[in-house]
């Protein structure tokens, strides 16, 4: 699995991400029910500038989960989608991981994420990120504070989101290519010697 941030060009595929949601994870996403339209309309929105959007892509380059970072003027806010068929396999503790990180090595000081109360694999990961939840009514909320990176964090990381960009766009261009791309190329025909009859 790769995780890196998603750019503006890729909204589309951000957009048919979202689209593919059933209802029941729609509205563990949103904390309410959402249409198609409205779903279109919020990704059409992001601002690819500004948020931090991350994709998990499997070994065929497909966008299987999604995290977002909203900063704001105290703190940044997170959302986490995982595609359905992909659950269970740690992909949302993995965008966890990486979408706090970003956090930090962006200044970012406080993070926090809103999420439905009875949704107990949203709790689990904000308890096990240290993130502190408190639950109210229909709700819950979950926050911790960042300790801002060192120089050299700061330089790891820029390397390894680097390493993560080619390694996605390698394995999109296998894809692309297709199994034809693995086997070895023809050997070119060697040049005639001027001196073989037939070459005349």
């Amino acid at each position: 699995m790769i995780i890196r941030k998603i750019t503006a060009f890729e909204r589309d595929a951000v957009k048919a991400f979202y689209l593919t949601l059933p209802a029941e994870d729609r509205g563990k996403r949103f904390c309410c029910t959402i249409s198609d339209e409205s779903l279109s309309k919020y990704v059409e929105g992001l601002d690819f500038m500004r948020d931090t959007i991350l994709g998990a892509f499997n070994e065929h380059a497909e966008l299987i989960g999604v995290a977002e970072l909203v900063p704001g003027p105290n703190e940044g806010e997170l959302a986490f989608a995982v595609r359905p068929d992909m659950r269970s396999r740690r992909i949302a503790t993995r965008l966890m991981e990486r979408i706090l990180l970003h956090a930090r090595m962006s200044g970012v000081g406080k993070v926090f994420v809103i999420f439905l109360s009875d949704n107990a694999p949203m709790r689990r990961m904000a308890r096990n990120a240290g993130m502190v939840v408190k639950t109210d009514g229909g709700d819950a909320h979950a926050s911790r504070e960042l300790p801002a990176p060192s120089a050299e964090e700061l330089s790891r990381w820029s390397t390894k989101e680097a390493a993560a960009h080619s390694e996605y766009f390698s394995v999109l261009g296998i894809e692309r290519r297709g199994p034809l791309a693995a086997q070895p190329r023809p050997t070119a025909p060697q040049s005639r010697n001027t001196l073989d009859p037939l070459a005349a």
